[in-house]
């Protein structure tokens, strides 16, 4: 994408570590814990020059929102842009936390 100038927004969800894995094996298994990433670093570490790319970090609904505003410097996308959105680290999906449930009590039947 950077060597061909493509300018695709990318989208990083960061829970903080494998939330999927922690519903299925269990919240605190110490192996779902991960080295923090930088990951609006990515795209220069991969050889984009300054100029060609911005990379936002957003933690917040309001930095969200803003973000997504008509108008600013995001919505022209004249470049690669990576958005890396920080979720808190148990936040999932009300049908992944469903599914997994299900499971669990399937799996105590057998």
């Amino acid at each position: 994408m950077i060597r061909h100038k493509l300018k695709p927004i990318i989208v990083v969800l960061n829970n903080d570590g494998y939330t999927t894995e922690r519903l299925i094996h269990g919240e605190d298994m110490e192996y779902n814990d991960i080295q923090p990433w930088k990951y609006a670093k990515f795209l220069k570490a991969f050889g984009a020059k300054k100029g060609e790319y911005k990379s936002y970090v957003v933690k917040t609904g309001a930095e969200f929102h803003d973000l997504f505003m008509p108008g600013n410097e995001f919505s022209k996308a004249n470049v690669i842009q990576l958005v890396e959105i920080v979720m808190p680290r148990k936040d999932a999906p009300h049908g992944l936390v469903h599914t997994v449930q299900m499971m669990r009590n399937f799996n105590k039947k057998l």
